[in-house]
């Protein structure tokens, strides 16, 4: 059967989700890989300590979902959550220095799935696929403007 190319990589998209997910934790030890990829983006958040929603609105995802990944992470010592000042009900999460050690202790591992993830694929067609998703976030960007201004669906 062949499936038309934009129905094929939606599809693979999710399919490149859960099959990478898996991978990473067979992986990673100590944590899932999305627990590893929240830390990461907490880490490259301009902020000190972003609160949970602030960090949700960056990673995309609800607060909740967050919440529980941070409730787990400062659980096994990553991350601290401390109430902010200017609201008690927010909380501010700052990465530990057990973080920054699993950081620089998986670093070289890291490269190296990578390197081994994207075994075969030339900077041309890294190139192509990273142009396309920068489309496709621009375009779900406008779309969640778009439904979210009047409430219509698709």
């Amino acid at each position: 059967m062949d499936v038309p190319a934009k129905e094929f990589i939606f599809g693979s998209i999710f399919l490149l989700a859960n099959r990478l997910q898996a991978l990473g934790d067979s992986v990673l030890e100590e944590i899932t890989l999305k627990q590893w990829f929240l830390l990461v983006m907490i880490h490259n958040m301009d902020q000190e300590q972003p609160s949970a929603t602030e960090i949700a609105e960056f990673i995309g995802s609800t607060r909740q979902n967050v919440r529980k990944m941070l409730d787990a992470l400062a659980a096994r010592g990553y991350v601290t959550l401390t109430p902010s000042r200017q609201d008690r009900r927010s909380l501010c999460v700052g990465l530990t220095e057990q973080t920054r050690r699993f950081f620089a202790e998986s670093d070289a591992r890291g490269d190296a799935f990578l390197a081994e993830l994207f075994s075969g694929v030339d900077d041309r067609l890294l190139q192509s696929t990273r142009q396309t998703f920068e489309l496709l976030f621009t375009n779900m960007e406008r779309m969640t403007q778009e439904y979210g201004k009047n409430g219509s669906h698709l």
